[in-house]
This record gives C-alpha cells, structure tokens and sequence, in this order.
C-alpha cells in the first residue's frame, strides 16, 4: 500500500510514535497483535516507518531508537484487555508488561506440545501453539529449524521437570521423611520417570528421536543426554573422582537409550516389558561395577545406543502406533 493511500495525519502520527519505537519492536508487535489486528496495523506500520527514515536522513539523525515495549492483547470489540505478564528482575523487582524474546519463545514452543499429537514435530504445531496464545500463526518464523527446536525444548523441559522431582525427593529423605533408595532402584526409578514423560508422544516419538540425530542436533542432544544422566548420578549421591565418574555416567547413557528404543516398540499394558528390561540392564550394570571391563565399554555403551537408534528408526515409524 503506498502512502498515499493512507490519511496523512495518521502517517505523521504514526511517524512520530515510530521515533520511540525500533524496527525490530515493530516486527514483535506485529506479532504480539492478534491476526485482525495485525492486518490492520501493518499497512500503516510501514508507511510510518519510511516517513521516520525519511525524515531521519533528512535530519542527520543517527540514533537508534528504544527498545519496543510489550502490548497487551485485547479484543476488536474494545472489551476487557488481558494483564500484561509480571516478571521479576536481577534486583527482585517486579516489572510489569515486560517479556524478553527467549520468554516469549518458551511460552510458544511449551503450548506448540498440545498439538504434537495432530500435527508432529514440525513449524505447524509451533503456529498453532501461538494462536492458541492469541498470536499471529507468523510467530513460527522466530524458529528457523521449526520442529527440532520444538523437539530440543521438550527434552529439556523433561529434564528439567526430572531434575525437579529429583530434588524433592532429595530434600524428603533430607528431612527424614523418606527412606533413602538402595542406588540400583533408584536409578531404575529415575530412568522409569524420565521416559514416561515421552507417553503422552509416544505415537510421535520416533520422529524425534530421527530429528534429534541429525548432525546438526547431535551436540545439543549428547549435551542434553549428559546433563541428565549427570544429574540422576548427583542425585544418588555418586561421590566418585576417578575414572568410574565417567563410566557410570557412560554406561547409564547407553542403558537410557537402549531402554527408549525398546519403549518404542512395547506394546504390553503400561510398558511392563521396558522396566522390566530396565530392571535388567540396572542389575547387570551394577552386578559388574567399575570392573575393567566395563571401563573399556564405555564408549561402546553410548555409541550402541546412537547407533542403534538410527538403524531401527526406519522399522519403527512403521510400528509407532500402539495396537
């Protein structure tokens, strides 16, 4: 739309509101905008935009403007607007209608899971997960790699979320209340609680455990996998400082990926056969110890699992629906 299919007034008016704004903002706006809205604004959001340039050259201007502040949502109908969101800053004051573009991000890719099940590990459930936010479907284009982002934020939430149930459990056996688990069945617990968090995808998952191999996925999901078998090892109160500090951690890696692969393919009632072969590959593990043996099968236990999560990907997208 040229500008001179815009009423001038509102140009200049846009123009000046557009010197306290930066260009950056105003993609953000748009996006934070619902979908009439945005169609309404963004003629004049551009129009606004050159007369500022405009008149920026003209003056020798060179300053860059503000950072664009956040917009609360509200309705065409002009009804009540939603409350912007709180956060708390470094120095534990509360700022209000503020939120950082990583937030922003979390918030789309958390409700993009919602629609995992219909549409995959793909840019189309990130589009649907912001308009369930009430944000424009182009909010997808923050995510460049689209579903393995997607893929990439729920194994760290998962992490997050086990890491957390870690700790309570920690601080009741701290406080007495429990009784501390003997290590092999608290490992067997800890994987157990780790891959029932992937149920509720289960049907989707070989998509992304092939999105998560990818080479350029690789670092981010051996990071993502270490951490974790990192903090369950924390969490048992492993103490050691030699060799056997990376064995363990090693060796629970492959079991964990082992397992995940069998998961995938478990069709008897609440996964039995997996824990049952956890249980197994638990009691094997500790039954051997920090023995040479073992030591020298580090490598191999993780290597395994990647591998053979790559040659079976292909049998099981045929066999991803439980019968």
């Amino acid at each position: 739309m040229s500008l001179s299919l815009l009423p001038l007034p509102a140009c200049e008016m846009a123009a000046v509101a557009l010197r306290s704004l930066s260009v950056a903002g105003g993609r953000r706006f748009l996006l934070l905008c619902g979908r009439r809205q945005a169609a309404r604004i963004q003629p004049l959001w551009y129009s606004a935009r050159t007369l500022w340039v405009t008149s920026a050259v003209r003056s020798g201007d060179q300053k860059t403007p503000p950072p664009f502040p956040d917009v609360s949502h509200s309705d065409s109908a002009g009804e009540q607007s939603t409350s912007p969101p709180r956060y708390t800053d470094q120095g534990g004051e509360e700022s209000e209608g503020y939120e950082s573009e990583e937030q922003l991000q979390e918030r789309i890719l958390s409700a993009a899971l919602t629609f995992v099940p219909e549409y995959g590990w793909s840019s189309e459930a990130i589009a649907e997960g912001a308009k369930s936010l009430d944000l424009s479907a182009a909010a997808a284009g923050m995510f460049e790699n689209g579903g393995s982002e997607l893929v990439l934020h729920f194994v760290a939430l998962c992490n997050r979320n086990l890491t957390e149930l870690l700790e309570q459990e920690h601080k009741l056996v701290q406080l007495g209340s429990a009784e501390k688990k003997p290590t092999a069945q608290f490992l067997r617990d800890a994987v157990e609680a780790r891959l029932r968090m992937y149920i509720p995808y289960v049907g989707q998952w070989p998509q992304a455990m092939g999105i998560l191999l990818l080479p350029h996925n690789i670092p981010s999901s051996l990071k993502l996998l270490t951490d974790m078998v990192d903090d369950i090892w924390h969490y048992a109160n492993d103490q050691s400082t030699d060799v056997s500090w990376y064995t363990r951690r090693a060796v629970l890696a492959g079991i964990y990926n082992t397992t995940e692969l069998v998961m995938m393919q478990d069709k008897s009632p609440d996964y039995e056969d997996t824990w049952t072969f956890l249980h197994s590959r638990i009691s094997e593990a500790m039954t051997m110890g920090d023995s040479v043996k073992q030591v020298a099968a580090t490598g191999e236990a993780v290597i395994q699992g990647l591998m053979g999560a790559a040659v079976t990907l292909k049998n099981l997208t045929g066999l991803n629906q439980r019968r």
